[in-house]
């Protein structure tokens, strides 16, 4: 594409009537959190976003942007306790009290994040994102409120917060609601709700982010792996809990790259479907059902059934789930 091409394109893209403000952030989040799960599926995202992100430029042009508030003067973050080396999925933050609507909690690490997630029931679900930051994050962090972020300050627990939204009159932002705070350690905390339709939302949001607690955590697994390559890295993990979208009750994916390849652990009760990419290998025992999928076992040092054969299932009842998953 020729310069004189691209700068027509801007123009054009900018002339255009903005996107309404109510997108479907759920959807938005689930595809960048599988982009490594369906690398065809990415590049098809990815040339969208560049037009996506094309058009947001574009129209900002036009939109001048406050210059933001001088940043709190904060102290700098204490050292956590580490990470436990043998359970690839942590928490950094732990949900409290929670509203009614809320019936699980997800958790993930990795390309789409470190996160817990209160999540609810139904085709839309309502969903509480807790994200914990080293530090203030940007404003219009998502870069899909056009330009037109604005703080609105508030008390959280005994420290100054605030809402992010487009528009001072409505710290909720149209129900797609932001709000973040700064933490005892001087990280950063970030609540993100949506599909959460209650009364006194925001009196509800400031309880919830009133009592999160901030600590290194490890999340139980069903599964214990005898040992992994020593070339395998964490590339995502998660602990997802949507029975109206997936079938089952919950699932397990662990995914790791390894030279270029990427290994998929997925564990479910029998039912569920196998993530990654290449031809899953499962085996169901103790009430459990285990896939292995990787798309270069050469690359990897390893194929699907030898690791499949080092994983022990601990059985449905989370009780007995182990937070010494590896070795």
């Amino acid at each position: 594409m020729t310069d004189t091409e691209l700068s027509t394109m801007l123009k054009e893209l900018a002339d255009k009537p903005a996107p309404p403000p109510r997108i479907d952030v759920d959807r938005a989040r689930r595809i960048g959190g599988r982009r490594r799960r369906a690398r065809t599926t990415a590049l098809v995202l990815g040339c969208a976003a560049v037009v996506t992100a094309a058009g947001l430029t574009a129209v900002s042009v036009f939109r001048p942007t406050p210059p933001p508030a001088p940043a709190a003067v904060l102290p700098k973050p204490a050292p956590l306790a580490p990470a436990p080396t043998d359970d690839p999925l942590v928490t950094k933050a732990s949900f409290g009290w929670l509203p009614e609507p809320i019936t699980g909690i997800e958790y993930g690490r990795g390309g789409h994040g470190d996160y817990a997630l209160a999540i609810g029931r139904g085709d839309l679900p309502p969903m509480i994102w807790l994200a914990v930051y080293d530090q203030e994050p940007p404003l219009d962090r998502r870069h899909d409120m056009g330009g037109r972020a604005v703080r609105v300050p508030v008390r959280v627990g005994d420290r100054d917060g605030y809402w992010v939204t487009t528009d001072a009159g409505d710290p909720l932002n149209q129900g797609n609601s932001y709000l973040r705070w700064p933490t005892a350690d001087g990280r950063w905390a970030e609540l993100n709700a949506y599909y959460l339709a209650l009364p006194d939302l925001q009196q509800v949001l400031l309880r919830v982010a009133g009592e999160v607690t901030f600590a290194n955590r490890p999340v139980p697994l069903p599964l214990h792996i005898d040992s992994l390559p020593g070339t395998f890295r964490v590339a995502d993990i998660s602990l997802w809990r949507r029975p109206d979208s997936d079938g089952v009750p919950w699932r397990a994916v662990l995914q790791y790259s390894s030279n270029g390849a990427l290994a998929t652990i997925t564990v479910s009760l029998p039912g569920g479907q196998a993530d990654g990419l290449g031809k899953p290998v499962c085996a169901t025992k103790n009430g459990l059902k285990a896939c292995v999928a990787i798309d270069h076992p050469q690359a990897a040092g390893v194929d699907s059934q030898a690791l499949l054969d080092r994983i022990t299932l601990l059985g449905p009842d989370e009780s007995k789930w182990t937070t010494h998953v590896i070795g």
